[in-house]
């Protein structure tokens, strides 16, 4: 899984979408950084993700005041990319966001609606009656 700066992420999201107008399906996930996975990520990169510095010292804030980071993750077929939005960053990455979507929102299919079975075979026992 490529992490990605969110700027970068946005771009690759928009090429996903792109890519699934002929075949494929994209998912995108978004997910509260927690401790835990704070924990997790600092000890695989050996590097504190963005946004995440406050939430690891416990001691300069109060429980109420820390602010978690953002996880999101994207994925197309067997592709895979992910970025982590820090707090002060997650309006700006909204509005990236939201631009992409919008942008590949034509691409969606409207879903057939079939009539239930159950609702026929009662209208047709009113008929005989």
């Amino acid at each position: 899984m490529k992490e990605l700066d969110p700027t970068a992420f946005t771009v690759e999201l928009g090429r996903f979408y792109e890519k699934s107008r002929v075949n494929g399906t994209v998912s995108v996930t978004m997910k509260r950084m927690t401790e835990r996975r704070l924990y997790k990520a600092s000890r695989v990169k050996k590097e504190i993700p963005k946004g995440g510095e406050a939430i690891l010292d416990k001691n300069r804030m109060k429980d109420d005041d820390i602010e978690y980071p953002c996880l999101v993750r994207a994925t197309y077929k067997d592709k895979k990319i992910s970025t982590i939005v820090a707090p002060n960053e997650l309006d700006k990455f909204q509005n990236a966001y939201s631009t992409v979507i919008r942008a590949y929102m034509d691409s969606l299919k409207k879903k057939e609606r079939t009539r239930k079975k159950a609702k026929t075979a009662a209208s047709q026992q009113q008929k005989q009656q």
